[in-house]
């Protein structure tokens, strides 16, 4: 006689089996396909050198073929928009500028063809802190000079609402910067050297960008926008501790940090079966958390800062929960309009 607690223990010998075996088909399903991997930096940036440090990691658990995508333009846009529109069979993976995405929802961006409440997140690769840094022909040297002074700073950034944007104009809002941005730039390459020969005097980068690029002396570091100090550049003080900025102020600033905790994270489409997305998660977690690769990233100046799902899903949702209409108006005039000419 099949009792009553004999059912219960077929039912949960039968979700003890289901659970593994949806592991395994999701994994049989990646063997031997092509995977995409979209990002919206240009070739030989930060974005891409954590793509193409990946792949193989990637390929090697997978079984799959990884194909890199350089997909830049329209304020880091228009990676989120191929991958949203992709085939959902989990084939097409995207290293998303976080601050890019959001930032296109919050401000009704008409070229975010996306709902990013639809889409899967996946990991966190690294969240950095970002520095201003000014050339040798800049009219300033230091942040405290900048701040409420009337020779014109130019900004270059690659759009209005990526990372180098959002960074730019909080900081030129928040700081009194008397700012003009130059916008366009395919990549942090691209208006570094821009910077270089002149055509800017200024620009914000991810504390590993700057690293790098300011090595000889081309840029220099003016300030770090955070309350702490980037540990990639312990002796460059906060703009906090430079300046005396009032509450009001300060608001702005916090604001481009919590976007900046979303960071170089990792989204597929929506309507991805759900075992593929779990699958995914598995595997770049374990990619992510692996000591050896994590130095590896580290002595490339390109540290791993892991994130899993949950903690980016609780992120990004109070951060578009955690705005009035009028606040979105007003952010909206600051990024998309103010220091444009």
């Amino acid at each position: 006689m099949i009792t009553r607690t004999s059912v219960f223990a077929i039912v949960a010998a039968l979700t003890f089996v289901a659970a593994p075996a949806g592991a395994q088909d999701a994994a049989a399903f990646y063997k031997g396909k092509n995977i995409t991997f979209i990002t919206p930096g240009s070739p030989g940036g930060g974005y891409d050198t954590y793509m193409r440090e990946i792949i193989p990691h990637l390929e090697k658990k997978t079984g799959a073929t990884v194909v890199p995508v350089n997909e830049p333009g329209g304020g880091h846009l228009l990676a989120v928009n191929k991958t949203y529109s992709a085939k959902p069979d989990g084939l097409t993976i995207l290293l998303n500028d976080g601050e890019a995405s959001l930032l296109g929802i919050v401000l009704d961006v008409a070229g975010a063809r996306y709902d990013l409440a639809k889409m899967n997140w996946i990991s966190r690769i690294n969240a950095e802190k970002r520095l201003i840094l000014f050339t040798k022909s800049s009219p300033y040297k230091t942040i405290k000079e900048a701040a409420g002074g009337k020779a014109v700073i130019k900004f270059g950034t690659t759009g209005k609402t990526d990372a180098t944007g959002l960074a730019t104009t909080m900081a030129s809002h928040a700081l009194g910067l008397n700012t003009s941005i130059v916008t366009g730039y395919k990549g942090s390459r691209e208006f570094v050297r821009a910077a270089v020969q002149g055509e800017v005097n200024a620009i914000s980068l991810s504390e590993s960008s700057a690293l790098r690029f300011s090595k000889g002396g081309r840029l220099i570091p003016a300030a770090t926008l955070a309350h702490e100090r980037s540990e990639l550049f312990p002796k460059v003080p906060t703009v906090f501790e430079q300046l005396k900025i009032s509450k009001d102020k300060a608001w702005y600033l916090d604001f481009h940090e919590s976007f900046a905790e979303i960071g170089r994270s990792l989204l597929t489409g929506p309507g991805v079966p759900a075992d593929r997305v779990a699958y995914l998660r598995k595997v770049f977690d374990e990619i992510l958390n692996d000591k050896a690769f994590a130095a590896h990233m580290e002595e490339k100046k390109r540290p791993i800062r892991y994130a899993n799902a949950a903690t980016l899903e609780k992120a990004a949702k109070a951060v578009l929960d955690g705005l009035t209409p009028e606040r979105k108006k007003e952010l909206k005039g600051i990024i998309l309009n103010k220091y444009y000419k």
